[in-house]
């Protein structure tokens, strides 16, 4: 017999973690309902943008919901499209821009109650998309 869950179902609003008008356009913190993953929603149209290198102390899935993304996790580049899961593990270097056209966006399973982030760059330089952690190709 499968063990009982200590939580209780718990339904959380669009409103209460959603924010329509921002680039993060969500956060979810699992600690608040008492589970262990958070989840982040990225959203942004303009091509060539995207989580600048990072690193988080647990695993993370990113799932394209919308457009195309070019990752950059530790030193593998991989482009992905709505629908495609990529995984990145826990303490490797990691970010992703929008290769568009159009809308990216992605819907983020962090395997951790809470986000925790070390960001290791400040900006993706203009108009390039981000190749590997020393070098950079231009969007086309």
């Amino acid at each position: 017999m499968p063990r009982a869950s200590l939580n209780k179902p718990t339904k959380v609003n669009a409103s209460e973690w959603q924010h329509p008008n921002e680039k993060l356009r969500g956060l979810f913190q699992g600690q608040d309902v008492g589970t262990q993953i958070t989840l982040i929603r990225y959203v942004t149209d303009v091509v060539g943008e995207g989580p600048t290198l990072h690193v988080h102390p647990y695993d993370e899935i990113f799932t394209i919901q919308e457009g195309r993304a070019r990752f950059t996790v530790g030193d593998q580049i991989i482009d992905a499209e709505a629908g495609d899961i990529i995984y990145g593990p826990a303490n490797v270097p990691h970010g992703y821009q929008n290769l568009g056209p159009g809308k990216l966006d992605s819907l983020d399973i962090h395997l951790s109650p809470e986000w925790l982030q070390t960001d290791l760059a400040d900006a993706w330089e203009e108009g390039s998309a981000l190749v590997n952690v020393s070098s950079k190709v231009e969007v086309k």
